[in-house]
């Protein structure tokens, strides 16, 4: 268990703004998280902060608005989200529960889940940011699905606040981090594998669901069949009898990501197959749209994120 309270000292040399303004803060969190909602629920008007620094796909920061603060945001898109506060309090509903965040339990939203949480005026929160490309190919995705709620002053996730306190107290591993992939790269993926065999050691036996229903398997075979088609989620739950509620609950649940960010991940998976293995005569644009990419642009940024390389640069090196 953590002797010391978190403090993240050497995390606020890496301020990345300080502002009074609303609609700058919002931008400017939006920039390294999304776009979302704030609604100011006290009567004074404080000085908003936010510190971070990326370890390869994980971030790690601190956000205090200085007010009252509720953050609403649709969808998280892109990453998993784990909040826990280091002063003050907040109550965050996600996945149709309401958990109360402190400096002893946190808060885990998956990709594609609402967040909507209501802020005590001292309330600095402390944000991991994980990639969902990162856990695309790990089984991490998976043991991080079983609930929300994490007693992160609990025993099995002792050694995981330990590392992550010395890592945000440390300026000389945090400059390392900054300044050289591999480090930041090695220090994300220790911080996460350390959350997630605490966080399946603390889980009850009851919330590891390990068995895949079967509709989620049929869903996985019809996006692999149709990946090149134009799909909107309403209409791929249609086409599969499902509810749409249905389809997106059992991906977030047995797959850690929603029923789009997966058929992404197929679409980006054999559009890298195609450039590895192209002959003569192919383009990119090509191969993106025949992969269900209809902006090209787009198609580029998420390959690059997923396979550290841009498409013309695997097709230039083809096989």
């Amino acid at each position: 268990m953590v002797t010391s309270p978190f403090s993240a000292q050497a995390l606020r040399e890496h301020r990345l703004f300080e502002s009074a303004d609303l609609d700058e803060t919002r931008e400017r969190i939006s920039r390294v998280m999304q776009p979302h909602l704030l609604v100011p629920s006290g009567a004074k008007s404080g000085l908003s902060h936010m510190d971070f620094v990326r370890l390869g796909g994980v971030g790690i920061g601190t956000i205090a608005f200085g007010n009252a603060m509720r953050v609403d945001v649709e969808a998280v898109d892109g990453y998993h989200l784990l909040m826990f506060c280091v002063t003050g309090q907040a109550k965050v509903r996600t996945r149709g529960q309401t958990v109360c965040v402190d400096q002893s339990n946190a808060v885990l939203c998956a990709a594609g889940e609402p967040f909507d949480a209501v802020l005590s005026p001292d309330c600095e929160q402390f944000i991991l940011r994980i990639d969902t490309g990162l856990l695309g190919t790990q089984a991490w995705s998976t043991r991080l699905r079983s609930g929300s709620h994490l007693h992160i002053d609990s025993p099995a996730l002792g050694g995981w606040m330990q590392q992550l306190n010395l890592i945000a107290n440390s300026s000389a591993l945090l400059e390392l981090a900054r300044n050289n992939d591999i480090v930041g790269s090695q220090l994300g993926r220790l911080l996460l594998e350390l959350l997630t065999l605490g966080h399946a050691k603390s889980a009850p036996e009851t919330d590891r669901r390990t068995v895949t229903p079967g509709f989620v398997k049929r869903a996985e075979d019809f996006m692999h069949e149709h990946c090149g088609e134009v799909w909107r989620l309403p209409d791929m739950a249609t086409a599969l009898g499902l509810a749409e509620r249905t389809l997106r609950d059992g991906f977030q649940q047995f797959r850690g990501v929603s029923p789009t960010q997966y058929l992404r991940q197929i679409r980006l998976d054999k559009a890298h197959k195609i450039l590895r293995e192209a002959t003569d005569g192919v383009y990119v644009s090509d191969v993106a749209l025949d992969c269900g990419f209809m902006h090209l642009g787009r198609f580029s940024i998420e390959y690059k994120k997923r396979f550290g390389e841009s498409p013309s640069d695997t097709l230039a090196r083809r096989m």
